[in-house]
């Protein structure tokens, strides 16, 4: 099954897989604006309360472009869906309900570190478990953002190794930038590398997942039809 989603998503970026990864960059660059405004980034100590003030907006503002992130997953998932899409749409979470998708990006990313901050192994698992999370707020935009979230955990059950080998290909490169984002003395450069890597591999990520995505809500539509 794993190999077949592989290929599911292949055959799907095939021809667009340049285009998509310079939306990668341009969803990455727009996260990094924020980050940008720390002083810290350049080097600098938060020595006075002006620096300690920027670096607080940068952060404001790093979290408020998060939902350029779900916008990007939604793209992934038309995309597999065999849609024709445009840069404009990433933007879409940003023109209806951005606070929804806000807080939900927010939530998301707080159980992650929340979980990580217990063990790596849990917060690996969790990863994996609200890894369906934005693309149900996408078909499903009724529900709350518990109810995305749970429901992810439920499409995901029994299916996270599943996914683990589907990107374990991708998890070397990653390792490789975080490694000189945690090692280097210039934050600035360690960054950038470590964007570049994430840049590269999220198309590949994010397309897998909406292939196992859409096996997982079939399978589950079937079954709750059934039991109807």
């Amino acid at each position: 099954m794993v190999q077949t989603w592989n290929d599911r998503a292949r055959t799907a970026i095939k021809g667009k897989t340049g285009t998509l990864i310079l939306w990668s960059f341009v969803c990455s660059i727009v996260l990094e604006v924020g980050l940008m405004m720390d002083p810290y980034y350049y080097g600098f100590e938060y020595d006075t309360l002006a620096l300690t003030l920027i670096s607080l907006a940068g952060l404001i503002l790093y979290a408020g472009l998060l939902p350029v992130l779900v916008g990007y997953n939604w793209v992934m998932l038309e995309t597999i869906r065999g849609k024709s899409m445009s840069l404009r749409d990433i933007l879409t979470p940003f023109r209806h309900r951005y606070v929804k998708h806000l807080l939900a990006s927010l939530l998301v990313m707080l159980f992650q570190v929340l979980w990580s901050l217990l063990l790596l192994v849990p917060g690996i698992v969790k990863y994996f478990s609200y890894a369906f999370t934005f693309f149900i707020l996408r078909d499903e935009p009724e529900l709350s953002i518990t109810e995305a979230i749970t429901k992810s955990r439920m499409l995901m059950r029994g299916r996270k190794w599943d996914a683990f080998k589907l990107i374990l290909p991708f998890i070397p490169m990653y390792l490789v930038g975080w490694i000189f984002f945690i090692q280097l003395d210039m934050m600035f450069l360690g960054s950038w590398i470590y964007l570049v890597a994430l840049t590269l591999i999220r198309p590949f990520i994010v397309s897998r997942f909406a292939v196992m995505y859409e096996h997982a809500r079939i399978e589950y539509d079937a079954q709750w039809n059934r039991s109807a």
